[in-house]
């Protein structure tokens, strides 16, 4: 039976990078985990098992530690176009260089109120990532930022969709807002990745808290445009945002009646909603 390999791709996961930069006044701490894809010529180690194009997975991961040796950290869009530009110009079977970072987060200890030069605390919420695809003909930048957990106690409203005799949920005109945010955003153009990061999260975490919300989907939407505002070299943005319930705990049952006050948490099942907001021409 005739067939054809119609497309392929390989690489490294979850390359896990710790570097730390030394002053003389602080340390920097960059804890990443690194995937490397790669598309080119490599049809035939598929096909006939020949493998004098292949770059071994494992040559990818002592690459990423060679190029974190050679280069000062700063965001992980900058370390991830100097990886992908490496696998194009030293390889000529590559076409196309896919480079992934997930930043674990991070931060400075405080002691008496100051931010202490090497000591660090764990396990906050969200983590930068981004993904750059390097090719001969260009790139294209996507950043992000990956289960942040987000909720607000009001101004959370869902009412007046649509009846049909399925519907059990009644209207709520004041309801806990929960959700673990993924967001996505692509380039237009190169820019200040670091700023840029900050400016679309402060935009999307302001418009959360502010937003007088309708529903999930109205918030996300303002949201979306509120960061499209915030950084002019961001072409669009994708949201994902799982509705986390918080359900009114049953209190009659206990001659108790329920003001609003205490719930039950619910992951599954989950609402999960997203969309894309992108710039009109």
């Amino acid at each position: 039976m005739p067939t054809l390999l119609a497309h392929n791709a390989y690489g490294k996961s979850r390359v896990r990078l710790t570097k730390v930069q030394r002053s003389p006044d602080r340390h920097d701490l960059f804890e990443w985990s690194i995937d490397v894809r790669l598309t080119g010529d490599f049809a035939a180690a598929y096909t006939a098992g020949d493998n004098r194009q292949v770059v071994a997975t494992d040559t990818m991961k002592n690459i990423v530690y060679a190029l974190a040796a050679d280069h000062t950290l700063t965001g992980p869009e900058a370390f991830a176009v100097t990886l992908g530009r490496h696998f194009l110009d030293s390889y000529s079977q590559v076409e196309t260089a896919t480079i992934s970072i997930h930043v674990d987060p991070w931060q400075r200890i405080k002691v008496n109120g100051r931010p202490h030069r090497h000591a660090f605390t764990g396990g906050c919420s969200g983590h930068r990532i981004c993904t750059v695809e390097s090719t001969r003909r260009g790139r294209r930048t996507v950043a992000g930022i990956a289960d942040l957990m987000l909720l607000k106690t009001t101004d959370s409203a869902f009412r007046d969709f649509h009846r049909d005799q399925y519907r059990t949920l009644p209207d709520a005109n004041d309801r806990i807002f929960a959700t673990s945010l993924t967001a996505e955003w692509t380039y237009s153009a190169d820019t200040d990745w670091d700023a840029a990061y900050s400016a679309v999260r402060e935009a999307l975490l302001s418009t959360f808290a502010e937003h007088k919300s309708l529903g999930v989907q109205h918030t996300l939407h303002a949201m979306g445009e509120a960061a499209l505002a915030a950084c002019p070299a961001v072409a669009e943005i994708t949201l994902t945002m799982p509705n986390r319930h918080r359900l009114l705990a049953n209190l009659q049952p206990f001659g108790r009646e329920n003001a609003n006050t205490v719930f039950v948490a619910t992951d599954d099942p989950h609402g999960l909603i997203s969309g894309t907001v992108r710039r009109s021409r």
